[in-house]
This record gives C-alpha cells, sequence and structure tokens, in this order.
C-alpha cells in the first residue's frame, strides 16, 4: 500500500532531521523536519478514508476515541512541548530532557504514537489504521534505536548515564514514579 510506504518515508525524513541537527544544518533540517511530520500525518489522513469491515460498540468507540485523544495530547506535548525549544529553534544548542515524560522513558513519543493508532483504529473501525500503526510503530522502533546509536551519543555528552537510569521505551515502576515527580505543568 502506497499510503503506508508514504509513512515510512515520513521517518526516514524525521531520520535525516536529526542527522542534519548533529551537523548544525539548521536551515535543511526544518525541511526535514516538516516534511517527515506532514507525510506521517497526510498518510494517517489518507488511510483513515479507506473503509474497513469491522465493527465496535458505540460506547467502545467514544472510550477508544477518549484514549486516542489523550496519546495524541501526550505526544503533542512529548515531542514538541517538553522538547521544544532544544530541539526545533533555530540555532540551538542541543539540551538533553530527563525531566516528565522522559523520565518514563527515553523515548515516550514511541507509546504515545502506538496508542495513538491502537485507539484510532477501534474508533474509526479500520483495520488499516491498525496495520498501519503497529507498521509504523516497528520503524519508529528502529528509528529511535537509530538515533541512541548513532545520533544522541554524539549530540548529548550525558547519554551514557541517561541510559543507565531510563527505560528506552517500556517504563519500570521506578521510571513511573520519576516522572510524575518531575513534571511540573505549570512550567510549561
Amino acid at each position: 500500500m502506497i499510503y503506508l510506504g508514504l509513512g515510512v518515508l515520513g521517518f526516514v525524513m524525521l531520520l535525516l532531521f536529526d542527522i542534519c541537527s548533529l551537523f548544525e544544518k539548521s536551515i535543511v533540517k526544518y525541511f526535514f523536519g516538516v516534511s517527515g511530520f506532514s507525510i506521517i500525518i497526510i498518510s494517517t489522513v489518507l488511510i483513515v478514508r479507506i473503509n474497513s469491515d469491522i465493527t465496535f460498540s458505540f460506547s467502545f468507540r467514544i472510550i477508544s476515541l477518549t484514549i486516542a485523544i489523550l496519546a495524541l495530547l501526550l505526544l503533542i506535548y512529548s515531542v514538541f512541548i517538553e522538547v521544544g525549544k532544544n530541539t526545533y529553534q533555530y540555532k540551538n544548542k542541543s539540551r538533553l530532557i530527563t525531566t516528565g515524560t522522559y523520565a518514563l522513558s527515553r523515548h515516550p513519543g514511541v507509546l504515545w504514537f502506538l496508542f495513538v493508532y491502537l485507539f484510532g483504529a477501534i474508533y474509526f473501525q479500520n483495520y488499516f489504521v491498525l496495520y498501519a500503526g503497529l507498521t509504523w510503530t516497528v520503524i519508529n522502533i528502529l528509528y529511535v534505536s537509530i538515533q541512541e546509536r548513532y545520533i544522541f551519543s554524539k549530540l548529548f555528552d550525558n547519554y551514557g548515564n541517561y541510559i543507565q537510569s531510563t527505560p528506552m521505551i517500556l517504563p519500570s515502576y521506578q521510571s513511573i514514579e520519576k516522572c510524575f515527580t518531575t513534571l511540573n505543568w505549570r512550567k510549561r
């Protein structure tokens, strides 16, 4: 399916954004960042429009919609607000964020992304959304693995300590506790 491939291309563009950040190519990185996010969003909209033959009860769909919206808000919060100017500001000096949702896991956006698609698929009653979400989550995990190995270890001096203290994707009891003690919603 072409829409699925477009989403994968979006993640490739995001990887190019990170590579440009590493080499301080400020203007070019924005092209790749905006393009990557845009391609993933457009692919999602196109996939949602495909008809699927599954049905769920109205109440289950409403609960799923609520969870999907919450996950989307958490994704936006983690990727754009918490990291914010440290990543996306022009001519920025990258700074490692280890508090809030980044105390929960080193890549909380991967979990939020999966929840958006999993519960979105239930709401839209569309197994194509589920398939795309699962496929793109695997690509996302590959993407963050490449970030960890080749980019973040060079971009952040103390990334090794962060790796030792915080789980990569799936939170632990200790990381959940650390997340809630370091979240400060009023500062944002």
